[in-house]
């Protein structure tokens, strides 16, 4: 099995993320979000760098060759400086542009281990990727087989009528259960 470990698990570099974001809040005079005060505002570099760090895997900037014993902070130093540029408010286009490859090579690895077949970034963006294993995700249960997710589907299906059931006998103004002669 292979370490499927994301950037997000193993390394963010959160005080240049925090520091990036506090200036992006202050650095917009003259835009129109500087008209009112947004109290729940989502900043946009801590977002950049929380889904980037999500989808990518931790492996990605792990050189090849060098001492194994510095490999890992080799690759975690890498990936830094990556975010660092990443987070750069407003945004490098190129950077972007980067990044979103990163996250269609991963999207592409991830697809040729699944599904045993070669998967390009190129049939990601055509569209023409083969469809993983079928699976039906039940209750922290995965089903593999056919047979499994048709029992499991089923299993759903009664839940819900009898559910349903017990619903439609409440009363939905008094809350009281209905009782029929």
């Amino acid at each position: 099995m292979t370490d499927d470990r994301r950037l997000i698990e193993d390394f963010l570099p959160i005080q240049a993320i925090s520091k990036e974001a506090s200036r992006e809040k202050s650095v917009r005079k003259g835009h129109i979000s500087t008209l009112h005060l947004w109290w729940a505002r989502r900043p946009l570099v801590a977002c950049r760098a929380a889904v980037y760090g999500a989808l990518v895997p931790a492996s990605r900037f792990i050189p090849e060759n060098g001492p194994d014993n510095k490999k890992q902070s080799l690759g975690r130093a890498n990936a830094a400086k990556f975010i660092e540029r990443l987070c750069k408010y407003p945004g490098n286009p190129t950077v972007i542009k980067d990044a979103q490859r990163h996250i269609l090579e991963a999207h592409a690895e991830r697809l040729t281990s699944e599904t045993g077949k070669k998967v390009t970034v190129e049939d990601i963006e055509e569209g023409c990727t083969p469809r993983p294993a079928p699976r039906l995700r039940q209750a922290g249960t995965v089903a593999t087989t056919p047979a499994e997710a048709a029992a499991l589907k089923k299993l759903v299906a009664n839940w819900r009528a009898l559910i349903e059931a017990r619903i439609s006998d409440i009363d939905l103004k008094t809350g009281q259960r209905k009782f029929f002669q």
